[in-house]
C-alpha cells in the first residue's frame, strides 16, 4: 500500500493526502484527528504504509472549478442543439401537413 501524508491545508484544518496523488482523502480540523483519520484509511487498506506529517507544507486547494465549467458549457450546447432540432423537426412537419 501507499504512504499517507498528513499536511495543512490552504485554507483551514489538515489535510490527508497519498504520497502518490495530490488529491485529498479527507479534511479534518486538527492535526491529531488528521492523524487519526490517515492511521484509520491504512487500517482499512489492510494496514500497509505509514503516515507522515510535514508540518512546513501546505496542501492547495483541487481545481475542480475549470472540468464543471467546461461540464456546464457542453451541457447548455447540448441543450441548445436538441432545441434547435426540436424546432426544425416542429417545422418541417408544420410545412409537410400543408
Amino acid at each position: 500500500m501507499s504512504n499517507l501524508i498528513v499536511v495543512r491545508d490552504e485554507i483551514d484544518g489538515w489535510d490527508v493526502i497519498r504520497e502518490e496523488d495530490p488529491q485529498a482523502l479527507t479534511n479534518t480540523a486538527t492535526r491529531e484527528s488528521a492523524l487519526a483519520a490517515a492511521e484509520a484509511i491504512l487500517a482499512d487498506e489492510g494496514g500497509d504504509g505509514d503516515v507522515f506529517v510535514r508540518e512546513n507544507d501546505v496542501h492547495p486547494l483541487d481545481d475542480t472549478s475549470r472540468g464543471v465549467k467546461t461540464y456546464v458549457i457542453a451541457l447548455f450546447g447540448l441543450l441548445a442543439t436538441v432545441t434547435v432540432i426540436i424546432v426544425v423537426t416542429s417545422l418541417l412537419a408544420s410545412w409537410t401537413l400543408h
